[in-house]
């Protein structure tokens, strides 16, 4: 066996990784923009009309999404705060085990952005070491490959949602927690009032949106940069190269 191909199977299995490492780059990203995004959040609320459905204003409805935000990236060691309805009444706005409960999503958040930082680090590490060993047509057809196999993951995520919403939705929380504090009462409990279900709807979907268009960015680079031939400056071919 030449030394050639030995030399070509660590380099083949660096592309594949790319190929496996970018759909969950682009979906963690997505998911990490939509955490840190207030609009998102009092648009939910506009939407849901949450400061009727609560009798919370929208200034303290302001205050309770920066808490959170701050909760999520550890900024503030817990997301309870006093809160007052529109006829005076002040109390505690979260259950205890409405707490518990966000503390888990906190985990799973954490979770997220430890898998972006890391996927996203590894991700430009191969990249940067392929270009620098002369091979970015490899480079382009593993992000082209990695960008097509996150459209169609995203297409079958797509009609699971269209088809059965709810049973996804129950069944991604049963997976990923070992507690029933996140079956909550519309009725008494603020988090989910403030947090509706169809809330939670939009934001799946938007997080299908976002991770799409930048699968989507991702192919048109990689494809341009495949049709570009020699002599187009950067995106010359080195020698060797398909």
């Amino acid at each position: 066996m030449s030394d050639s191909h030995h030399a070509s199977i660590p380099q083949n299995v660096g592309d594949w990784i790319i190929v496996a490492l970018l759909p969950l780059v682009l979906l963690t990203t997505s998911i990490r923009l939509e955490m840190n995004s207030p609009a998102l959040y009092t648009r939910g609320f506009e939407t849901y009309d949450v400061a009727s459905a609560t009798g919370i204003d929208e200034e303290q409805l302001d205050a309770i999404v920066t808490l959170l935000i701050d909760y999520f990236n550890s900024r503030a060691a817990s997301p309870q705060m006093q809160a007052t309805t529109n006829d005076g009444a002040s109390f505690p706005l979260y259950h205890d085990y409405e707490i518990i409960h966000l503390a888990d999503v906190k985990g799973l958040f954490d979770i997220n952005s430890v898998l972006q930082s890391a996927g996203l680090l590894i991700l430009v590490c191969l990249v940067s070491l392929a270009l620098a060993h002369s091979r970015r047509r490899a480079v382009l057809h593993g992000l082209q490959r990695g960008a097509i196999l996150t459209l169609g993951g995203l297409v079958v995520a797509g009609v699971l949602f269209a088809t059965s919403f709810g049973d996804m939705f129950v069944s991604f929380h049963l997976l990923l927690f070992d507690n029933p504090f996140w079956q909550l009462d519309p009725r008494t409990d603020y988090l989910v009032k403030l947090f509706p279900y169809h809330f939670w709807q939009d934001m799946f979907m938007l997080a299908g949106g976002i991770t799409a268009t930048f699968s989507l960015v991702v192919l048109g680079i990689a494809r341009f940069g495949l049709k570009r031939g020699p002599g187009d400056g950067p995106w010359q071919r080195s020698a060797g190269e398909p």
